[in-house]
């Protein structure tokens, strides 16, 4: 390793390890030796102006700010268990850190990195990755540019794929975390059912959250994936095992006049 890569070694430690503040100001010289870096690096260093523990608070708030902005509600039901979600934060600086350039992608990579060990550790509750997951697709849905462009549509048939608005989502959940009341203070349980979520943006902006049945949440995954009206119908009666019928025809009836009324659906694909 290179003296300038063992610098940057030792600042990415300094700031985002387990070593605290207190631990590496009241030695420097010995957190600064113990980190391989060279005599006149140390010499430079230690004879500067105390940098390091500023750089620290700088670079932590920013990071751990984003989480508790994006994940404000699932730290704070977390947290309410012994402050799990912080030390978890901090293990993710600790042993990986974040690879993003962006601050606002943090908070997934974040979560990436924790889902296996939050579904492995019995402090956990099981519906803590589906609430982290349902936090941070409303803030991808509310930030998410539109098309720069009205797509070309025409009258919908069975023959033709379907044009949906864009930004929106498909989200699947093991719990109905998007009932939980949105008061951070809130300790109410979700209920454990299997949910498919349309999340979009409506005409004001304002981040919306359709709850679809199974039938319409596989119509919907289908047409997503650029099938005809027909296939998707068809395909969909066979994911959830039912047949055609004039039950389910009234179904997708009022499916896409909900997407319609919605601003979802714009028309077939011309």
């Amino acid at each position: 390793m290179s003296d300038e890569a063992r610098v940057h070694a030792m600042i990415a430690a300094a700031c985002l390890g387990t070593t605290s503040e207190a631990e590496f100001t009241r030695d420097l010289r010995a957190f600064l030796e113990s980190s391989g870096l060279d005599a006149r690096d140390v010499e430079a260093i230690t004879s500067a102006p105390p940098r390091l523990a500023l750089y620290r608070r700088l670079i932590r708030n920013n990071l751990t700010g984003v989480a508790e902005k994006m994940l404000a509600r699932t730290r704070a039901r977390l947290n309410a268990r012994g402050g799990v979600f912080d030390a978890s934060f901090g293990a993710f600086l600790a042993e990986r850190g974040p690879r993003t350039h962006y601050l606002r992608d943090v908070p997934r990579e974040f979560l990436a990195w924790v889902e296996p060990r939050w579904r492995a550790e019995n402090d956990v509750p099981a519906w803590a990755t589906d609430l982290a997951r349902h936090e941070l697709v409303e803030y991808e849905i509310a930030s998410a540019r539109a098309r720069d462009e009205a797509p070309h549509v025409t009258d919908v048939a069975l023959d033709r794929a379907l044009v949906l608005a864009e930004p929106l989502r498909l989200m699947r959940y093991a719990f109905a975390v998007h009932d939980l009341p949105a008061d951070e203070s809130d300790r109410t349980e979700p209920t454990a059912r299997p949910t498919t979520l349309l999340v979009h943006r409506d005409a004001e902006h304002v981040v919306r959250f359709l709850d679809l049945t199974p039938l319409a949440a596989a119509i919907v995954a289908r047409i997503l994936d650029g099938a005809t009206l027909g296939d998707a119908v068809s395909g969909a009666c066979a994911d959830v095992g039912t047949v055609t019928s004039d039950v389910v025809v009234a179904d997708v009836a009022r499916l896409l006049a909900d997407l319609g009324e919605r601003g979802i659906l714009l028309g077939g694909r011309a």
